[in-house]
Order: C-alpha cells, then structure tokens, then sequence
C-alpha cells in the first residue's frame, strides 16, 4: 500500500446516510478519490469482484430468510475481505490517492462480531454444523458454490480454508481479546491495515429506523430497534479503543446530505 494514499472510512448505523454521503463527497472529484463500498464490491463501478459480490449479497439475504445468524455473519466476514483486494486495486493500478470507504472490515467488525455474538452462541451446538449444511443446500448453488471457491481463494492466503459452518464461531472468540489485539487479528484476517481517519456519521436509533423503513425493503437482522442502539454503543466503544486513528463525530440527525457531505470534505482536507 502506497505511503502517499489517504485512507478514510466513513461509519454509522444503518440509516446514518453514509452512502448518500459517499457519493456527495466524490461525485464531483476526478480520479484522485475513490468511493468504495466495504460490503458489496459489485457497487464500486470500476473494481473487481462483482459476481463474487452479487453472489454473497444473495447468500446473506438468504441468511436472513432462514433466521440463521451464524451464515449471517459468516457471510459478512467474506464480504469484508473483498475488500482487501479492491482497495488494493484502486491503489495500485487505478492510481487512487484517496481512497473512502463506506465502512470498513477492521471498524466493523470491532462493532458486529461482539452484537452477533449472542445470537451465534444460542444456535451453536454439536448439530449446528450438519444443519448449516442442510440449510446452504436449500440456497441457490450458485451462490453457495461462489463462496465455497472465495473460501479456497481465502484459504491460500491465510493457511487455513474457512468453513461456512464454523467461521461464526472462530469470530466470535475473537471477541474475548483485548481490544488492541482484537483490532491486529481482524487486521490479519481481512490483511488490511487501519483507516488513517473515520468520520463516524452518528445518528438516533430511533431516526435510523425511519429511514431504514422508508427504503421500502424488508430490514436485515441487525436492523432492529434494539440493535440499532447496541450498534451505536458498539461503535463508540470500538472508535475510543482506536488510538492510531484520527477519529471525527458528526451529529447526524437533522443535518442535509449536502451539509454532512461538506463537512466530511472538510474534515478529510477537501
């Protein structure tokens, strides 16, 4: 990773107007800024990974159909580490200079492994991993066999293969660190390095739901009332243990697009 790049991640809860926000604040800018979605590579127009994105995305709506919150987080961590590869891309043969991202692995998953955590616990059992496999075989193959080959193609670079029926458990143990060696193994597993500034973009639970709702399409999981504020209590937690990273707070409730999205240009140096 060049020395020279920026690295910047834009965090909150859903309904916190991040990706309004990303596409305020590079809609305008040349070729020295990339806007990249940490979830879905296939939403980055000029980056790699796109079916593979597009066959995760329906593999965790999949999750979300079978009330499965082990496949769930299974299926973000894969997510997340698309994006190693992408950033990567956008650095070194696109020439980016600043790179923003909508997320991040590192933040995020400081944030949703430990709200996860309970959910996974409860279905953990013996039986769990021969269930898991029942369930992938009622999902479309295609998508099941995408992240099986994503799995290989992970495997090489870290050793050890994941597995769709236990990778919830192994994340959640990680949750057990101390937040400073918590923070380096998610950086190993995602092989990713720790944004240089995140402006967390903080918004009610209450006014998050709204929005959420007003998109017209069934909520995921993590989308609930209850949820929503853990995972505001868990990024604030997880931002105060960064100590290497610039961290910025705007109040998001009642600002416009346009006057976050100036703000977040001002704070990055725009």
């Amino acid at each position: 990773m060049s020395a020279d790049t920026l690295r910047v991640a834009l965090a909150g809860i859903d309904g916190s107007g991040k990706s309004t926000v990303l596409r305020l604040i590079t809609g305008e800018r040349g070729g020295d800024r990339a806007a990249l979605s940490c979830l879905r590579a296939h939403e980055n127009p000029d980056g790699p990974l796109h079916a593979l994105s597009r066959h995760l995305s329906a593999l965790s709506e999949g999750a979300d159909r079978l009330s499965a919150p082990d496949l769930k987080l299974a299926v973000l961590y894969l997510q997340m580490c698309t994006y190693a590869v992408t950033e990567r891309f956008f650095v070194r043969e696109l020439g980016t200079r600043v790179i923003i991202s909508e997320r991040h692995p590192i933040v995020d998953a400081l944030v949703y492994v430990p709200i996860y955590r309970g959910a996974v616990e409860r279905v953990l059992g013996p039986e769990r991993p021969a269930r898991l496999r029942r369930q992938l075989a009622s999902l479309d193959p295609g998508d099941v066999e995408a992240a099986l080959a994503w799995c290989e193609r992970l495997g090489r670079r870290l050793g050890r293969v994941p597995d769709l029926t236990t990778v919830a458990a192994d994340l959640v143990r990680l949750a057990d660190l101390p937040p400073g060696e918590r923070a380096a193994a998610f950086a190993r597993r995602f092989d990713v390095p720790l944004p240089d500034v995140v402006v967390f973009l903080d918004v009610e639970a209450r006014e998050a739901r709204r929005r959420i709702l007003e998109r017209g399409r069934p909520p995921e999981l993590h989308e609930r009332m209850d949820h929503l504020r853990r995972l505001r209590d868990g990024y604030d937690t997880a931002l105060k243990s960064l100590d290497t990273v610039r961290v910025h707070r705007i109040l998001a409730d009642g600002a416009s697009p346009a006057g976050l999205a100036a703000e977040v240009d001002r704070l990055i140096g725009g």
